[in-house]
């Protein structure tokens, strides 16, 4: 390799080295910085690097990927809109994580170094793993990524509820990657390559020319869907989420609830992409693929059992990060109803709906934080009385919940509305000539039925929460004071979280990162 080759493969990767001199940078001001200056000199230079590493892809996305290598280290490193999207949510959700850290009186009895370094390593995993292109190094990030989160989790080490949840989180991670492992060593086994998009397009072909049994390519998807869903907290990969959300600083909890969960749904569709592809061209030339109708279904089952289940749990519980944990477990079957339809236009409607989610369930978290740090507990019972004591950060939280249920006149109601549109549009064109409902038909229909219903009874459980913070006397009358830290930062997403009812500058992006 020449010098000008090495040049240009780490110029693709500068917004990942950037991140990673953050990280080298982190740790040097750790050693030399005293103990409370850390958190603040520390924060920053995180802080400094991720917006750093963001103006950079920003620029990239401005000039056009299209200038820039498709490929890099041997074809290891996929640089495409789907990449960038991805990264832009990322350093977003890292960022306002730190902001949030430096404010949180959950961590700040610790040296930072370390916090802030796991917090870029986890970073800089999630990055490369939606820019994988090999199964190797798809695993290296997926496993940077979680063995950051699982050490996060913990990061309260006075606290045994903060270590459970980390070791929880490790156990669970670690059988997740094993198997997910397990299935991609059938993918290798079956078409002789590691390359992510040539292996599961032969995969994808050979089920249409029904080269492969049908029983064998559920069984590897399964597999791998195991690593996947885990990040993604879906049914039956959930288990750890409401423990470690619980349990960890709430920081943490909220990057692992937009970050990794990002990074899941990012890995999803890089693995999905060459099924919807082939799956279009079996339904142009009328192939009786499984695709077409068996795995829609498959993604159909898995996406009503885990927003009920989130949506059902919910109901009953007190503390409020658990209750979000649920919650965060129902959103992800929200978006796998989009898995169910082989259009550009699902795929669009996912990638906005994440993009909303990103502002609303932050500034949920931050208002949690900001009441956390003022009455030591998140059980919602110690929020009563909050709109009288703090009305600036309960009028934020109401927006966010309204936007978290799908209601207008939040950006949340567009993201759910595109997403059960594209659902009854598919409904729509599998009816027959005549107008009668076929079985595909009604499968279209009953999901996006369920799916209303499901925010329906969402609605119940975020409501919980604004009553104890509206209608219930506080158990004791001191003011919860805010600031004007506080009231920025909620205002910082709860812009967003209306504004962008006017999306059509959002879509011009999720426009080209869908093509």
């Amino acid at each position: 390799m020449t010098l000008t080759d090495l040049w240009s493969q780490c110029n693709a990767i500068a917004p990942e080295l950037v991140v990673a001199l953050a990280l080298c940078l982190v740790i040097l001001a750790d050693m030399f910085t005293p103990f409370e200056r850390s958190r603040w000199v520390c924060g920053f230079i995180a802080l400094l690097g991720t917006l750093c590493a963001l103006a950079i892809i920003l620029v990239r996305v401005q000039i056009g990927m299209s200038a820039f290598r498709p490929f890099t280290f041997g074809g290891m490193i996929r640089h495409d809109q789907l990449s960038a999207f991805f990264r832009i949510l990322f350093l977003l959700g890292s960022a306002a994580t730190i902001l949030f850290s430096m404010r949180s009186r959950e961590t700040e009895e610790y040296r930072q170094g370390e916090y802030y370094t796991l917090l870029l390593g986890a970073l800089l995993g999630a990055m490369f793993l939606v820019a994988a292109d090999n199964f190797v190094f798809f695993f290296v990030g997926f496993e940077t990524l979680s063995i950051c989160c699982y050490v996060l989790a913990g990061s309260i080490k006075h606290e045994r509820v903060s270590a459970e949840a980390g070791l929880k989180y490790m156990i669970y991670g670690a059988i997740a990657s094993g198997i997910m492992l397990f299935g991609i060593s059938y993918i290798y086994g079956i078409t002789g390559t590691l390359s992510i998009t040539e292996g599961l397009t032969n995969i994808a072909f050979l089920g249409a020319q029904n080269m492969i049994n049908p029983l064998a390519l559920f069984m590897i998807l399964t597999f791998v869907l195991a690593g996947i869903g885990f990040k993604m907290a879906m049914v039956p990969f959930h288990f750890w989420c409401p423990d470690v959300y619980q349990g960890a600083p709430t920081p943490v909890t909220a990057f692992l609830a937009v970050v990794s969960k990002a990074a899941g749904f990012g890995a999803l569709l890089r693995v999905m992409l060459p099924f919807f592809i082939v799956a279009k061209v079996a339904i142009a030339y009328h192939l009786d693929y499984l695709a077409v109708v068996q795995l829609p279904v498959y993604f159909g089952i898995l996406a009503v059992v885990t927003m009920t289940f989130g949506n059902l749990v919910a109901l009953r519980q007190t503390d409020v990060k658990r209750l979000l944990a649920y919650s965060s477990i129902a959103h992800a079957g929200y978006l796998l109803m989009g898995m169910t339809v082989y259009q550009h236009s699902s795929i669009e409607a996912m990638l906005f709906y994440f993009f909303i989610y990103l502002f609303m369930n932050l500034g949920a978290f931050w208002v949690v934080i900001a009441l956390i740090n003022r009455v030591g507990s998140a059980e919602i019972a110690r929020f009563r009385g909050a709109a009288f004591r703090t009305p600036f950060l309960f009028v934020a939280m109401f927006i966010f919940l309204i936007s978290l249920t799908g209601l207008p006149p939040t950006a949340g109601f567009v993201a759910k509305f595109m997403l059960f549109k594209v659902v009854v549009s598919a409904g729509l064109s599998h009816m027959s000539a005549a107008g009668a409902m076929t079985p595909m038909a009604i499968f279209y229909f009953a999901l996006a039925v369920i799916g209303v219903l499901n925010s329906a009874i969402s609605l119940y459980y975020y409501m919980t929460i604004i009553r104890a913070m509206a209608f219930e006397m506080p158990e004791e009358g001191s003011p919860l004071t805010d600031n004007a830290m506080d009231r920025l930062y909620a205002a910082a997403f709860v812009i967003p979280t209306v504004a962008l009812l006017y999306f059509a500058p959002v879509m011009q992006l999720i426009e080209l990162t869908a093509r």
